[in-house]
């Protein structure tokens, strides 16, 4: 990435909830990248029925004080603020590749975190008032004070809310409930008809992380440090595949992967669904997205029958066997057979009525090619690389492009060779 609006030091940290990165961000850049918008509650007939926005409102007074604060002589903020990065405000994954936050690995086993541009693309998920304190200074050069922060990447809208609440639900300025409900995805709600789609998806995600038969269980966590296709971390916890690749995926990449099978505009179904325009996500109406049908008819089982049955011939056909670092088993190789899910069944290649053996048929051609090939390791290109040639494989395919039928010619040849 030429033209990168700053680069961060920064330290991984693991801990059970997932990986996420400590630096310093000085505060007028905070302003600028970072939004918060106050949380509320909407009344329906007498009921709290939902939640519009994500933290508690801002006090005017109390932002003064702290800008007070930070005016005096010795004022510091050690605690730290707590961000998501790659979502819009509307709450919509940044689907930009070259607008992504990243973090990048360095030799010395410390981090790069790289801030492309200057929008709006960091929620934050805790320590609004601390910032939004700096508006209220009457010294401009406490804008270069550096704040400390905890960066998660590509952290679901629901798992924010879970953070802001364990954080503050002790806390009595913070309503239990509006804690509980940020966001609007409580995935203890009954009713799953009010589901959007990107909330169905990280409940999908959920089950197939723990279901028995499912060839995602124990390889889905919440955060990684490895999104990024360069950037490798062999940390002795990952799951191994039956020829010895060890391999996760982010609750991210799941929920991206099942929103686009159910939604051609999950952001414009949230909205619907949160502002009150609409009551049950049945009332949508259909979309192109190929399982748009189930996802109306609150067919969840089967969503996640069908997504299990895929992946069950995925794992036999393309996973077993490949090496570790393997590019089909990370987050661009899992995203990339999404998008052939998805494209197949609007082909017709594949069909819900018979998915094991439709997505058998699809991909024998494809089985044993070597997904560890240097022409799947590029930057910001891996996903559409290895969909490109899995479609080519396939015959879903129908632009020539020489670059990647050389690549399958070249792949398919040393397969052969080492039949």
């Amino acid at each position: 990435m030429s033209d990168v609006y700053l680069k961060i030091p920064a330290i991984a940290v693991s801990q059970p909830i997932g990986d996420f990165f400590l630096c310093s961000i000085p505060a007028e850049v905070l302003l600028k990248v970072a939004y918060s918008i106050p949380a509320r509650m909407t009344r329906d007939k007498g009921m709290f029925s939902g939640i519009l926005f994500n933290q508690r409102a801002k006090s005017k007074a109390r932002l003064k004080q702290i800008g007070e604060y930070i005016d005096e002589n010795n004022s510091s903020f050690p605690n730290t603020i707590i961000l998501s990065a790659n979502y819009l405000e509307d709450g919509s994954y940044v689907e930009d590749e070259s607008l992504r936050w990243h973090a990048i690995k360095e030799n010395n086993g410390f981090f790069i975190l790289e801030i492309p541009t200057v929008e709006r693309l960091a929620s934050i998920i805790d320590g609004q008032h601390r910032l939004d304190g700096f508006k209220y200074i009457s010294k401009p050069e406490r804008l270069k004070m550096g704040i400390p922060c905890a960066v998660f990447i590509n952290l679901p809208r629901d798992y924010q809310a879970r953070i802001f609440a364990i954080i503050n639900i002790n806390q009595k300025r913070v309503d239990k409930s509006l804690a509980y409900q940020l966001f609007g995805y409580d995935l203890n709600e009954s009713n799953t008809d009010k589901w959007p789609p990107d909330m169905l998806g990280v409940y999908l995600a959920r089950i197939l992380e723990g279901k028995k038969e499912s060839p995602f269980e124990g390889h889905i966590r919440l955060a990684l440090l490895e999104e990024d296709d360069d950037l490798e971390v062999n940390d002795g916890r990952k799951m191994r595949l039956e020829g010895g690749a060890i391999w996760e995926v982010s609750v991210a990449c799941i929920v991206e992967g099942v929103t686009r099978l159910i939604s051609a505009k999950p952001s414009a179904d949230r909205s619907a669904l949160a502002s009150g325009q609409i009551n049950y996500r049945s009332e949508l109406g259909m979309d192109t997205s190929p399982l748009r049908e189930l996802y109306l008819g609150g067919k969840d089982k089967t969503l996640v029958e069908l997504i299990t049955d895929y992946f069950v011939v995925v794992d036999e056909l393309l996973w077993n066997g490949q090496r570790e670092r393997s590019f089909i088993t990370r987050t661009v190789g899992v995203l990339a057979l999404f998008d052939v899910l998805h494209d197949a069944l609007i082909a017709g290649k594949i069909s819900i009525e018979n998915m094991p053996n439709g997505a058998r048929d699809l991909f024998q051609n494809a089985q044993g090619i070597n997904f560890a090939d240097d022409f799947f390791h590029a930057s910001g290109a891996g996903r559409v690389r290895i969909r490109n040639v899995l479609k080519k494989l396939v015959g879903l395919s129908s632009k020539p492009d020489s670059i990647v039928d050389d690549a399958v010619s070249r792949l398919v040849a040393a397969r052969n060779d080492g039949e």
